[in-house]
């Protein structure tokens, strides 16, 4: 068939006002003479198919230009830009272009990526322009590995303790960005073999039992059968169908918490009579529960969108559906284990029922589910004993989002070399990221001006085991520990503290002890306060921003890092983009000692990097109040390492410290200007509208999974409002996210 004449015409005019708007912007930089990545845009055809097939290198170019245009990474800053209008205008078009030679454009790929999620216009997502209605696509979400571990303490907490069952579903947690999202992970083959090779174990220890070697190293045997398969198990004859529905029942309830269908039910029992032909009941049996524990809803998330179609073309979740989707997104267990309060206010029922009985239909039904999950599952159980494996912060979703957001508990993966910091690095690191974990979740409980307390508060938990009474216990075992190494010493310092009525650390040995140092507390005279958040000493610390764990994980391994701390400021709080570092850039600090690390970083000011480094290193650099180990310090030490000792710095040259920095280009006119130090910062940023529409913009995409689009401004707004209109609450802003078009319905695009 020929192509319209009238068409043909209209691509071309496309084409030549494509050319037209690259070239007028452009040709500086992409002209004939010596142009930037070989590309003259003089010489660009738009006739994307060559004869019969594609001009590969051209749709290549194309891909690339469409990439760089998206990203808002060309035109460069400093040149004349394409307004919006334009913008859209030209990607349209390439897209429409790709589309008949069958691409779409790469870059739709990296939008997908939480380290892209910025490149959606914040300005477009909060400003009312897009209406909606908003839904999220169709998906299968892998489980995750916190998942994966409730779904096996379901056949008994002790059987990783005598089995090998492997953890299949790993999560990569060391961007120190949202990990989970749905459209990275997958079941690839490593993961289906691992999980086949647990259904065999799990298979067994139902049945026959596993056989394991006890502290004695005598062979014993484990197992936990149910009374519906030893029934199958010691039948001389075939199995009844009832024999076989029965242990099939029993199964899906316990595993994927629902009753099988009579189709699954027919297969499964077919499955049975043909492998029991050949290996008898026993082995039949452990071949039809492998065959249930490899089902779809035993490795993804269904969230397909099962209700009817609405006049938009969305599917909402299915009463099933979105039972499983709260839960998982507040818990890391199954919907029938949560109990809450029905619509009555006095019926208690399990999320699954509640969803079946049709009370999870309203908006405010939704909300008031949310509210209740968040409100059950506080740090007021919280033990951090010495001997302590759970801590017991219940909510471990909401603090999993804490620490992606901020980052701060990969504060032990930070190497620090032995001499500068002593023996047991890692143990003192991770003593101040669960001092952390508490602070984040003492305000998420409290849930009044959530995000602004968490940037500028000066209450700390600093080795709290989380009541009085564990206090108690814990100073009672190391006053009575004979066997410990250090128990002179303990005993000492203890006798010591109360003779100066003072309150002794509750932590066994000196070393241990010392790490309350990097708060700038004197582990030797520290009165401990057993009431605990506590103030920290004035004009120290604002926040979490200034908590070692946070100054630590986002540190070098021998300095600061202002670049990584302005580059986190700007991407996190400012919705801001950074480009990565160019190939050709060889990104390392000059080692003269001599100097502080500021005048060290003068290199970053060359035009070719200011370019990038005028948007991290002023929001850096207030942050060297604090030295590398998070300790707040007057001066800086030149000319040598520092240690966490200070008797081997006597002698050293010291420095002023120069803690002025700048917020510029934030998208707020009122938060930019220049900040004399970390706390006129943190309180900056703490009051911005943009910087908590930027924590809403990262809330969502840890809750949902996914970055989100400009179809997403009305869910986005919402929570937003609903933050505001309840007094800074994180949880009316969650349930607000869980309730919204976006989290309930699906729409293929």
């Amino acid at each position: 068939m020929l192509a319209c004449p009238l068409a043909v015409s209209a691509e071309r005019d496309g084409g030549d006002r494509v050319l037209s708007l690259l070239t007028a912007h452009c040709s500086d930089c992409h002209g004939k003479t010596k142009p930037e990545a070989a590309l003259c845009f003089d010489d660009l055809r738009t006739d994307f198919a060559g004869g019969d097939s594609a001009d590969e290198s051209l749709v290549e170019t194309w891909q690339r230009i469409h990439e760089q245009i998206t990203l808002g990474a060309m035109p460069p800053e400093g040149s004349s830009q394409l307004s919006v209008m334009e913008v859209d205008y030209v990607t349209e078009w390439i897209t429409r272009q790709l589309r008949k030679v069958g691409q779409t454009p790469n870059v739709w790929h990296k939008l997908k990526s939480p380290q892209f999620g910025n490149y959606v216009s914040h300005e477009k997502l909060f400003d009312g322009s897009h209406r909606g209605p908003g839904s999220s696509p169709p998906r299968l979400w892998r489980l995750s590995p916190y998942i994966y571990d409730q779904f096996l303490n379901g056949f008994g907490r002790h059987l990783r303790e005598i089995t090998a069952v492997h953890q299949p579903f790993a999560l990569d947690t060391s961007r120190g960005e949202i990990a989970d999202f749905a459209a990275q992970q997958v079941a690839g083959e490593a993961t289906l073999q691992l999980l086949m090779m647990n259904c065999r174990t799990l298979a067994e220890y139902q049945t026959t039992g596993v056989v394991f070697r006890d502290h004695e190293s005598k062979l014993r045997n484990s197992k936990r059968t149910p009374a519906e398969f030893e029934a199958i198990l010691r039948s001389q004859d075939e199995p009844t169908d009832e024999m076989l529905r029965a242990a099939i029942v029993f199964e899906f309830e316990l595993l994927l918490e629902r009753v099988p269908s009579e189709s699954e039910f027919e297969l499964l029992v077919g499955f049975f009579r043909k492998a029991a032909k050949v290996g008898g009941n026993t082995r039949a049996l452990q071949t039809m529960l492998q065959a249930v524990l490899m089902k779809p809803e035993a490795v993804y998330r269904m969230e397909i969108g099962l209700g009817p179609e609405d006049t938009h073309g969305r599917r909402r979740l299915s009463p099933t559906e979105l039972a499983f989707a709260i839960a998982h997104a507040l818990t890391d267990t199954g919907p029938s284990e949560i109990e809450v309060v029905a619509r009555d206010g006095e019926t208690k029922v399990d999320l699954l029922h509640l969803a079946l009985s049709g009370e999870l239909v309203e908006t405010a039904d939704i909300q008031s589910v949310v509210l209740q999950i968040l409100d059950n599952n506080n740090m007021s159980t919280a033990d951090y004993r010495m001997f302590t494996q759970d801590h017991g912060i219940r909510n471990t979703r909401t603090l999993r989002f804490f620490r992606e957001f901020f980052g701060y508990h990969h504060a032990p993966n930070v190497f620090k070399d032995a001499k500068r910091i002593g023996f047991g690095d890692r143990y003192l690191t991770q003593r101040m990221v669960d001092d952390a974990d508490q602070l984040v979740m003492h305000i998420f409980d409290r849930d009044r001006d959530v995000l602004n307390q968490l940037l500028t508060t000066d209450q700390y938990f600093v080795a709290y085991l989380g009541s009085l009474e564990h206090i108690q216990k814990d100073l009672h075992y190391i006053k009575t520990n004979k066997n410990d190494a250090n128990f002179d010493f303990n005993t000492k310092y203890l006798q010591r503290s109360e003779a100066e009525w003072r309150h002794p650390i509750p932590i066994e040995g000196p070393s241990s002890r010392q790490y309350v140092d990097f708060y700038n507390l004197d582990h030797t005279t520290w009165d401990y306060p057993v009431q605990q958040p506590f103030q920290m000493p004035v004009g120290q610390r604002a926040g979490i921003l200034t908590h070692p764990a946070w100054l630590i994980a986002w540190s070098g391994n021998f300095d600061n890092d202002p670049i990584r701390r302005g580059k986190w400021i700007r991407e996190h709080l400012l919705a801001d983009t950074i480009p990565d570092v160019p190939l050709d850039v060889n990104a390392v600090v000059p080692e003269h000692r001599d100097q502080s690390l500021r005048e060290r970083l003068r290199v970053t000011r060359d035009e070719y990097c200011w370019k990038c480094h005028q948007k991290m290193d002023p929001l850096g650099f207030p942050f060297e109040q604090f030295d590398d180990f998070g300790r707040h310090r007057e001066r800086e030490v030149l000319g040598e390492l520092l240690t966490i000792f200070p008797e081997r710095h006597g002698d050293a040259p010291t420095t002023d410290i120069d803690t002025r920095g700048h917020i510029g280009s934030s998208g707020e006119r009122q938060l930019d200007g220049d900040v004399k130090d970390v706390f006129e910062l943190v309180q900056r940023l703490g009051k911005s509208e943009r910087v908590r529409q930027s924590f809403v913009r990262h809330a969502f995409r840890f809750w949902l999974g996914r970055n989100e689009t400009l179809g997403d401004s009305p869910t986005l707004m919402a929570a937003d409002q609903a933050y505001v209109k309840h007094g800074g609450s994180m949880k009316a802003m969650i349930a607000s996210l869980l309730s919204s078009d976006s989290f309930l319905y699906r729409k293929t695009n």
